[in-house]
């Protein structure tokens, strides 16, 4: 599928532009615009509304050199495109890169914090032994047994 501009595709058939352009908005030709505003008018398209100028006598040019002309611009048209995924490739890898990084460095923080709380020791302080003591209380109930033992 050959793709032709609107001036490529009034030199392809001898028409003017002006004309070819009227068949694009009338409806009796089809095409679409592409990216920069230019019109693109498939070959078969075109031929099928008017009739192929195998030579165009003013120029000295052949369809076929017009067919290379067309081929040069989808390449560089492609090449483009490719140019531009490659900047955005480039793009989303560093932003991948850069969350890896801040994640690596979030997991390293999280690791020591980890390993911090478990090998911390709290110092164990000894626990006190009361002495028995014998409260005053505790004296005189005895006091009272002996005494009623006695």
């Amino acid at each position: 599928m050959t793709v032709l501009t609107l001036n490529q595709a009034a030199k392809a058939t001898n028409k003017s532009k002006s004309t070819i352009q009227y068949a694009l908005k009338t409806g009796r030709l089809s095409g679409h615009k592409d990216s920069s505003g230019n019109y693109c008018i498939d070959t078969s398209e075109l031929f099928r509304v008017y009739e192929p100028n195998t030579i165009n006598t003013t120029k000295g040019t052949t369809l076929e050199h017009i067919e290379t002309d067309v081929k040069t611009a989808l390449l560089v048209q492609q090449l483009a495109f490719l140019e531009q995924t490659v900047v955005r490739l480039e793009c989303e890898k560093n932003d991948i890169s850069r969350r890896l990084d801040k994640s690596e460095e979030e997991r390293r923080e999280t690791q020591a914090k980890l390993t911090a709380l478990l090998t911390f020791q709290q110092e164990e302080k000894p626990a006190k032994v009361q002495d028995p003591v014998v409260k005053k209380e505790d004296n005189k109930l005895w006091k009272k047994i002996f005494k009623m033992l006695s």
